[in-house]
């Protein structure tokens, strides 16, 4: 990630402080959850979603893309998972298994972009399609269970007898778009250290 592409004068600016804000509704979000209010939770996650597409855009937009605010925001998303899934899991609307896969997955990738700095002094890592397609998928996956908490006689309603079917094919579908999106990020950290 070359410094020089960003605005190095201008750390605080609207795009920056849309993801602050995000970083700040983490714990809204999760006192929400845990004290029974999932309608109310679906807002703030909904909201954070909203901040995350609003503060890229506002950077292009308006150039204030920052150093700063490069790190601060896939942060701010890995954060913004990681309670969801962790939170859910403790209410029991998540499986663990499904929240351990996904936190243990990013932890792997934590890890490997720590030594691939250390060791190789660079930080040109960027999300894959594949990856990507897992993030979508994890989103999907908590708003899924979220408003299936929130709104239990509609989806009872929609789905009946199948409603056991459609949420184990999305913890399936979570599943198996996390631990690929791993295995391809260990392959390609494996390949950029051999070539390193």
């Amino acid at each position: 990630m070359r410094k020089d592409r960003f605005d190095q004068a201008r750390l605080i600016n609207i795009a920056n402080g849309l993801t602050a804000v995000r970083i700040l509704l983490l714990p809204v979000f999760a006192w929400l959850l845990i004290s029974g209010q999932p309608r109310e939770a679906i807002v703030v996650f909904v909201a954070c979603g909203v901040s995350d597409g609003l503060d890229g855009l506002l950077a292009r937009w308006l150039h204030q893309r920052t150093l700063i605010g490069a790190y601060l925001d896939p942060i701010a998303d890995k954060l913004l998972m990681a309670t969801a899934f962790i939170v859910l899991a403790i209410v029991h609307i998540i499986p663990i298994w499904l929240t351990v896969l996904v936190i243990s997955r990013d932890i792997f990738i934590l890890i490997g972009c720590f030594l691939y700095l250390m060791l190789l002094d660079d930080a040109e890592i960027y999300p894959t399609r594949f990856s990507k397609l897992n993030t979508f998928v994890q989103i999907l996956t908590v708003v899924y269970f979220l408003a299936l908490t929130g709104f239990p006689t509609f989806f009872t309603n929609v789905f009946t007898e199948n409603g056991s079917r459609v949420t184990t094919c999305v913890e399936i579908g979570c599943a198996i778009t996390t631990v690929i999106s791993g295995i391809q990020y260990v392959a390609i950290g494996m390949r950029k250290l051999a070539n390193g």
